[in-house]
């Protein structure tokens, strides 16, 4: 497999979609797939991550360029999205679980003060209610903390485990953390630069975004501009995950040989 992170083969990765034949027809599908994600919760969303896991495997097993199937397996796509959000939605349990206990903890004080106030309309705030509120907002505090160390963790494990996933096409193998992680070791600087990249083309892409919604005529546009943006950068992201992961197993040969 070539250098992915040249700037060459940055920039194809990047146009892939628009400049194979009926690759833009395939990523407005995509698209149109996301728009429908605004009204149907999740269903949507596993076709799309399915596809996104049918270029990933392909780019894997056949160390090829990135390219765009057909959407006609829909079947396949299904299922495999299915497992790719599936394992991202348990490895997501626990940050969700520690931001939601410190988001109550910041409402908690508000609403015990509330209660008082209605209750006892003149009267001060008692010691063990302001004791209460320190120990909700500083506990809130620490609980969201934890959460957000959490989702940066998540941040750093999803892209090989999700690869995995896709290579392997089994939800088991997520939790098979020797064999993916073994596989995020050998190109551990490849992951982190595939997360870079993503990182900043999301920053970039949403920078414009912004920078369309206050124009008087765009702002229109702009929420099904964005249905088609998060599936173009789903792909490109599992496409960089991928080639990430196809070097780690093409230096994990190389070390057995």
């Amino acid at each position: 497999m070539k250098n992915t992170f040249t700037f060459e083969n940055l920039q194809k990765l990047l146009f892939f979609p628009f400049k194979e034949p009926g690759g833009l027809k395939k990523l407005l599908v995509a698209g149109l797939i996301s728009l429908a994600g605004f009204i149907i919760p999740i269903l949507p969303s596993f076709f799309v991550l399915g596809y996104a896991g049918l270029i990933m495997r392909k780019v894997i097993h056949e160390k090829a360029e990135p390219s765009m199937p057909e959407w006609k397996d829909w079947t396949e796509i299904f299922s495999l999205g299915v497992k790719l959000g599936g394992a991202s939605l348990i490895y997501s349990l626990p940050a969700v679980f520690f931001m939601i206990i410190g988001e109550l903890g910041f409402i908690a004080p508000a609403v015990l003060e509330g209660i008082q106030t209605n209750t006892y309309p003149y009267s001060t705030p008692s010691s063990d209610l302001i004791g209460l509120q320190f120990i909700g907002m500083f506990g809130g505090m620490a609980f969201f903390a934890v959460g957000m160390l959490l989702a940066l963790l998540l941040w750093i494990i999803l892209p090989p485990m999700l690869a995995h996933v896709a290579a392997t096409n089994s939800f088991r193998a997520a939790f098979r953390l020797g064999e993916w992680w073994r596989v995020f070791r050998a190109n551990l600087g490849g992951f982190l630069i595939a997360m870079i990249l993503t990182a900043g083309l999301y920053m970039g892409v949403m920078l414009t975004i912004q920078i369309l919604y206050f124009t008087i005529v765009l702002c229109i546009l702009v929420p099904f501009l964005m249905a088609f943006v998060i599936g173009y950068l789903l792909i490109v992201a599992n496409v960089l995950f991928a080639q990430a992961y196809g070097e780690a197993i093409e230096k994990l040969e190389i070390q057995t040989s």
